[in-house]
């Protein structure tokens, strides 16, 4: 053992554990925390990333069986149990098949060196809170009547971040099973917590901070001469592509993610996935019982949403969760109230579910939901704000292209058709002519002059209401509006 600790009764029962169907979607880190291996020599593989989940994981359900009282008792007093577990179960929750037992104690052990930034970041991805931590502050391989057990601990304020229920996320492990290596896992993981957004997109973080959850401390992100040096062109060729390949692949999944790649001047500076739906989309109706669908229809939920829903939660939980709905809201019209949002108030029951919570609060639900409410309908007036200004600089452009002499227009067109840039495809709209009704075809040439000619791009946009949204609202709001350039 590497630090002495009191006896403690084993967590699970010492036959095989069978897991039951609440617990096969536990809680994933997400965008909101960032754990990076500080350095470079103890990147993560995949069995190692597996098992640093099956730890996190051993650990929820552990303190979820205490209470709630228990975790309180954490935060309140910074205490921490010593968990113990069968190296086998670990294994089955961790995903990894197989008996290889001592590639997990050996990884275990790995893990247990390892020094971990634990990024704390807002929806936006910027980070708040930089902590460096271990994960585990303990660590016990059983020998001889002990053989095949672990025991661990963590340190009380890393236990607290563990059980954060805003800061992680429900993802099926069967899911997980399918990909195939670190980078792809690690891909999945940071990018569909996203995938019940309006937009389907992920935060737009910058590409260091891809590079290093994917990866970890590495070669594509190196220090010369004081200055910081990403390359980002050959960790696309040789990690990226291949990840996105992979996640694309997982039959289970009915979407696949587009990589979205946001320049500042030549050089990529944030990365972000859309997800794009797969043809054919999932049948539904061959793996769900109809009385199921029905019910979701009745509670406002599209197809292509329940088709989301079944991306992350199976059949049991959702149907689990109608039953908890209709309890919920006979409970409060007794007390003469009404749930805010059927809609909002299903999902938020569905999470409580996919977190392992047994006793689910109706009032603590209720408030969640009238704040996602506020504030996704703040996310829709901005996303509103942001196709008008958009628009506004549509109209912007095509006003600018209009004032250019065949000449010149012709010339732009051929300098981009001979750029390394050019695309057979996109080309294609540019023979339509340069009129305002092409929107695809002066989309396709704003896009590579923002890459190519921002000079000339500054030039056009050049009053704040064309350069950043904020100053677009300050120009409607005083009213110049009126007259349009």
């Amino acid at each position: 053992m590497r630090q002495h600790e009191p006896e403690q009764r084993n967590l699970f029962p010492t036959e095989d554990l069978i897991v039951p169907e609440s617990l096969q979607k536990m809680r994933k880190a997400v965008a909101a925390i960032h754990a990076i291996p500080r350095n470079p020599e103890d990147s993560q593989n995949l069995t190692n990333r597996r098992v640093f989940d099956g730890l996190i994981i051993v650990a929820q359900i552990h303190c979820r069986q205490r209470g709630k009282e228990f975790i309180q008792r954490i935060r309140d007093e910074r205490v921490s149990p010593l968990f113990e577990v069968r190296t086998s179960e670990l294994g089955k929750l961790s995903g990894i098949p197989g008996k290889n037992y001592d590639r997990i104690i050996e990884e275990i052990n790995r893990i247990y060196e390892m020094d971990f930034e634990f990024n704390v970041c807002a929806e936006d991805g910027e980070t708040i809170w930089e902590n460096r931590a271990r994960l585990l502050s303990s660590l016990g391989v059983g020998k001889n009547h002990k053989r095949g057990y672990i025991r661990f601990a963590m340190d009380p304020e890393m236990l607290i971040l563990l059980l954060e229920p805003n800061l992680w996320a429900s993802f099926s492990l069967s899911v997980m099973h399918d990909l195939g290596t670190s980078a792809a896992y690690a891909l999945f993981q940071q990018s569909y917590r996203y995938i019940n957004t309006n937009q389907k997109l992920t935060a737009a973080l910058p590409t260091k901070t891809w590079i290093e959850l994917l990866v970890g401390k590495n070669r594509y992100v190196k220090t010369v001469d004081g200055k910081e040096v990403i390359n980002y062109g050959e960790f696309k060729r040789r990690v990226l592509n291949d990840a996105i390949e992979k996640v694309n692949e997982v039959p289970a999944l009915s979407y696949k993610i587009e990589l979205k790649e946001h320049r500042q001047g030549n050089r990529v500076a944030r990365l972000q996935f859309k997800f794009i739906p797969k043809e054919p989309t999932l049948l539904l109706e061959s793996t769900w019982p109809e009385d199921i669908l029905s019910v979701l229809r009745s509670i406002g939920f599209h197809d292509k949403e329940i088709d989301d829903i079944s991306q992350v939660h199976s059949s049991a939980s959702v149907a689990d969760a109608i039953c908890r709905l209709k309890e919920a809201e006979q409970r409060m019209k007794a007390q003469g109230k009404a749930v805010s949002g059927r809609k909002p108030y299903f999902l938020g029951i569905l999470r409580n579910i996919a977190a392992g919570e047994d006793d689910i609060d109706p009032e603590k639900i209720e408030a969640e939901v009238r704040v996602e409410m506020a504030e996704r309908a703040a996310e829709e007036r901005k996303k509103k704000m942001q196709d008008a200004f958009d628009e506004h600089r549509r109209k912007r452009f095509t006003a600018w292209v209009s004032l250019l002499s065949s000449e010149d227009r012709m010339k732009l067109v051929a300098d981009y058709e001979a750029s390394e840039d050019f695309s057979p495809v996109l080309g294609k709209s540019l023979k339509k002519g340069l009129s305002e009704e092409n929107k695809s075809g002066l989309t396709t040439l704003r896009v590579w002059m923002e890459k190519h000619r921002p000079e000339t791009m500054a030039s056009i946009f050049d009053t704040p209401e064309y350069q950043s949204l904020e100053g677009w609202m300050m120009w409607k709001l005083s009213g110049d509006d009126a007259i349009e350039s």
